[in-house]
């Protein structure tokens, strides 16, 4: 079903978009997805446990496709403690129609305690650039950075699409579930 959905909304944005729409390659799809993911900094973060759904806007750090996500604990952490599927979804500036651009990401999630303190927990720390952001410059972060978990989302599934790229929905499947 879902793909019947995306082949009409193919067929549709075609004539939207006036110009054939663009297939790219795998590894040039995972180098968009990759830049795209460079280019933001705030994604939602989608956790479901008991059914029921919670979705958080946060702020992430990413390498290639793999994200993470600093936190204090509270709900996304125990859902994902007790269901790691996750969703993510982000999208560019939008500026009419034309400039959509917008990722969804299908994945696990892990969290790295920081009691952990290991290589894992300090690289993924890093790809959140904390030390460079102007908001913390004033205020004494440091006293509850020792404290943040960190969310590791390893993704399976990427959905993009991009309308002045021409790519509608195209599906990147990093790894089998």
């Amino acid at each position: 079903m879902e793909n019947e959905h995306t082949q009409a909304l193919e067929k549709s944005f075609s004539k939207i978009l006036k110009k054939r729409i663009k297939k790219v390659p795998r590894d040039e799809l995972n180098a968009i997805i990759t830049k795209f993911l460079e280019e933001n900094v705030i994604c939602t973060l989608a956790t479901c446990s008991n059914n029921i759904p919670r979705s958080t806007p946060v702020r992430y750090g990413a390498k290639g496709l793999t994200i993470y996500i600093s936190s204090e604990g509270g709900g996304k952490i125990k859902n994902i403690r007790k269901n790691p599927k996750v969703s993510i979804s982000l999208y560019g500036e939008y500026s009419g129609f034309m400039s959509v651009r917008c990722l969804q990401i299908w994945g696990e999630a892990t969290i790295i305690d920081p009691e952990e303190r290991s290589e894992e927990y300090t690289s993924g720390r890093k790809t959140l650039k904390t030390e460079q952001r102007q908001d913390l410059k004033n205020i004494d972060i440091s006293k509850t950075t020792h404290k943040m978990k960190l969310i590791k989302i390893e993704p399976y599934k990427a959905r993009y699409l991009s309308f002045p790229e021409g790519i509608i929905n195209q599906v990147l499947m990093v790894r089998k579930k």
